[in-house]
């Protein structure tokens, strides 16, 4: 039973570092490099994971969780509500959109449109990161109530991801303040120093957030000019999402 557990946490912690390498894995899980290496090599043979095209002793999770997870029903209906709409946005846009859902403290990403630039930003379906450090996950966390958001910040530190990721409890609780008067979330080279997104909540029939729509792009086609205008789009898409059949809207 340990070895099924240590191989799940093998995996999960991919999906959470992705490309990441047997030294990281091991540092981050507490594992020996050897347990670790061995745990890398079954979950390869079996598919979950894969090496990197440049870098082979790095580790890339496949789409067969993802794969897995779409079987579910009320995810499948998810994703055929809100395409259109992210076809819409990255056509609009130029640029990549993201529908992810909420997963406690963290957003995982279930489906994408690639924009039409050929410079663009790269994230693999199923991928999980820390909510507090991308637009979806903290116009997500604002959608919450403020005690149950307070609750899921405070379980555990907040990690670092760049310097300019939020990691004091306080200041994030003030910025989703700010995200919930406004609509929309911006997080400027909060996960990735490259990378600017900007995302808002698609709520069910009853106001609770299921997920939420972000337009994902390099930071220097994201200039302050284009801050009101995108964040007005992405919330104008996540709010006709939410009337749509499957999303739960009456």
């Amino acid at each position: 039973m340990r070895s099924v557990a240590a191989a799940l946490a093998v995996l999960e912690a991919v999906s959470e570092r992705q490309p990441a390498g047997v030294t990281e894995l091991a540092r981050a899980l507490g594992l020996p490099k050897s347990t670790t290496h061995r745990m890398l090599a079954t979950l390869s043979e079996l598919g979950w994971i894969r090496a990197t095209d440049d870098a082979p002793t790095r580790w890339l999770i496949t789409s067969k969780a993802s794969a897995i997870g779409s079987r579910l029903q009320p995810a499948q209906e998810l994703r055929a509500a809100v395409a259109p709409v992210m076809r819409t946005l990255s056509a609009t846009t130029g640029e990549t959109v993201h529908f992810s859902v909420p997963d406690q403290r963290w957003i995982v990403l279930i489906d994408k449109v690639e924009g039409e630039n050929e410079v663009r930003t790269t994230a693999t379906i199923g991928h999980r990161a820390p909510a507090h450090a991308t637009s979806a996950g903290q116009a997500v966390l604002a959608a919450l109530p403020e005690s149950v958001c307070r609750t899921l910040l405070s379980a555990a530190p907040l990690e670092a991801l760049t310097p300019k990721t939020i990691v004091d409890v306080e200041q994030l609780m003030a910025e989703l303040t700010t995200v919930r008067e406004r609509g929309y979330a911006r997080c400027v080279q909060g996960r990735h120093l490259d990378v600017a997104a900007t995302g808002a909540a698609v709520l069910n029939s009853v106001g609770s957030p299921v997920g939420a729509l972000s337009i994902s792009m390099p930071v220097h086609r994201f200039p302050k000019r284009l801050w009101a205008e995108y964040g007005r789009l992405v919330m104008d898409a996540a709010a006709s999402c939410s009337s749509y059949p499957g999303v739960g809207g009456r």
